[in-house]
């Protein structure tokens, strides 16, 4: 049975330093070695962009028109000499007419069905519309298919690769991830048809999870700035929106964009020798020598004293109430996943929705998608928007989300274009806001045995609302408002239910689920005057 200890360090008969593994990251893994991991890991991180938003561009929009053939006609130039054929072009069809000196002219065909296209070359030499004529007339919800694809594999990736990571190490798996990831990426650019690279686009998805968890996961254990690194890792996302945009104006052509973007994969092939392991993966499978050897070369790089001899244990490990399921026993306790669930959807439909939209902005597609990263990295304001209080920080940003949705319509009745654009960053800086929030407060919901749980239960939803994403981006060829109409609902009940959450902040940590029963909804209102009725408590 594992010893408890305090906070001091304590030395035994033989003059070996015990240490927890939090005050080791403190004294000996804090410094310059762990500030160079992360940096170098954020590289990852904003290189896993080019997967997740590179589809804005790979599937980019082209204007197009028909291309006529020229033989449509039975009409011949013989019939009349100082007669022409002229061609009234459209997106999907096209009439062919015979024009005379005097500019009268006659119909001969109305209406033809295309079968090729001129695309604009403005923006796009090619994409996947212009090389396999995905437009609007002929099948355009290929492209929205192929996006969403990509995001099951994302939610595959989420289930099946973590467990992979907890049981053969972040640095294989970051290894693996990254070498499929180049693979992918390269068949993808040499695909011979829509599905072949739709099946590279769900591999893709799948792998980008595990390097993006297992990477993020990676920092989080080996450093002490917690709280500043999940800061800074959106706007490190953000960052790998813009380098993302840069290369695809600098590629225009979709497969030569494609390529780029997998060769960069291979930049981190070399982090498996270089990293080492995480010490507390390590320790938690019996490698106490390999975290040691760890702690002793930060503590040499970050030129700190480290004891001869010493021993590193990790304390407070509590073993786990439950599953899944324990997160929807008791009424209180399935009212607030309940609550946390729709948020957790919600907010990536209208995330990932915002940011695949900007397709349909007016203007150059490059200099809006600049401005949304730009707008992205302030995301910083809302973890000093925290301190006002996680409820009333996450529900007003929902809230003010949907009411800038709601007002977008307006602007493009009026084309004011400009309007538009504005306020449309300023929707997506919002749920850019909300989406850091959302991980925190469930994070304070929930005890140490459950949170973990929890969290994989919100990333999941997540992940299913993000394959619905590229759909709601669709509905615009419906309604061209109709996107905004489903950002503004879906912020209005996710800012709504916030409401009704707990307050969390300056609080103690629950320790178990009975204390999360207990605690009523809406707790620091007043309105509610009820006697609190006394829970059950849970079963472990």
């Amino acid at each position: 049975m594992q010893d408890v200890q305090t906070s001091e360090e304590v030395k035994n008969e033989d003059e070996v330093v015990r240490i927890s593994y939090d005050e080791a990251l403190v004294k000996y893994g804090s410094g310059r070695y762990q500030i160079g991991m992360f940096a170098m890991m954020s590289l990852v991180t904003w290189s896993t962009v080019f997967n997740n938003n590179g589809f804005i561009f790979i599937g980019g929009s082209q204007s197009h028109t028909c291309r006529p053939l020229q033989s449509s006609s039975n009409w011949s130039a013989s019939f009349n000499e100082t007669a022409k054929i002229k061609y009234e072009l459209g997106e999907c069809t096209y009439d062919t007419l015979v024009q005379y000196p005097d500019n009268s002219s006659i119909v001969l065909e109305k209406d033809v069905k295309c079968d090729s296209w001129d695309y604009d070359q403005t923006e796009f030499t090619l994409t996947m519309m212009s090389e396999w004529d995905l437009n609007s007339c002929n099948g355009s919800w290929y492209t929205t298919v192929a996006n969403s694809l990509f995001m099951v594999g994302f939610l595959v990736g989420c289930i099946v690769l973590a467990d992979l990571s907890d049981r053969y190490g972040r640095s294989k798996l970051l290894l693996i991830s990254n070498v499929s990831m180049m693979l992918c990426g390269i068949a993808a650019a040499f695909s011979v048809n829509f599905y072949m690279l739709i099946v590279m686009r769900f591999l893709l998805g799948i792998f980008t999870a595990g390097a993006r968890n297992s990477g993020f996961v990676y920092v989080c254990e080996m450093v002490t700035f917690r709280e500043s690194a999940g800061m800074l890792h959106g706007a490190v996302y953000s960052i790998g929106g813009v380098v993302v945009t840069a290369i695809s104006q600098l590629l225009s052509n979709w497969r030569h964009f494609q390529l780029a973007c997998a060769l960069c994969f291979s930049l981190y092939i070399p982090y498996y020798w270089i990293f080492p392991e995480s010490p507390r993966w390590e320790l938690n499978n019996g490698n106490r020598q390999k975290a040691i050897d760890f702690f002793r070369k930060s503590a040499r790089i970050n030129k700190v004293p480290i004891p001869k001899d010493f021993e590193i244990y990790i304390e407070h490990q509590r073993k786990k109430e439950g599953n899944l399921f324990t997160l929807f026993k008791g009424v209180n306790v399935r009212k607030k996943t309940i609550i946390v669930c729709v948020q957790w959807f919600g907010v990536s439909i209208v995330f990932f929705g915002m940011t695949f939209n900007v397709a349909n902005l007016t203007g150059n597609i490059f200099t809006n998608n600049y401005l949304l990263q730009a707008v992205s990295m302030l995301q910083f304001v809302g973890i000093w928007y925290l301190r006002l209080g996680r409820r009333p920080a996450i529900s007003s940003t929902f809230l003010i989300a949907a009411v800038v949705s709601a007002i977008i319509p307006v602007f493009a009745a009026f084309d004011i274009n400009a309007a538009v654009i504005a306020m449309s960053m300023i929707g997506k800086l919002l749920i850019d806001m909300s989406f850091q929030m959302i991980y925190i407060i469930t994070a304070e919901i929930y005890p140490t045995t459950e949170r973990v749980t929890a969290l994989g239960l919100g990333s999941s939803l997540a992940r299913a609302g993000a394959a619905l994403a590229p759909l709601t981006v669709y509905s615009n060829n419906w309604w061209p408002n109709l996107p905004y109409v489903i950002f503004g609902g879906l912020s209005l009940i996710a800012g709504l239910c916030a409401v009704t959450l707990p307050e969390t902040r300056g609080k103690t940590l629950p320790d178990d689920m009975h204390q999360v029963e207990t605690e009523n909804l809406l707790n620091s209102f007043n309105c509610c005057k009820r006697k609190q009725k006394e829970r059950e408590m849970i079963n472990p």
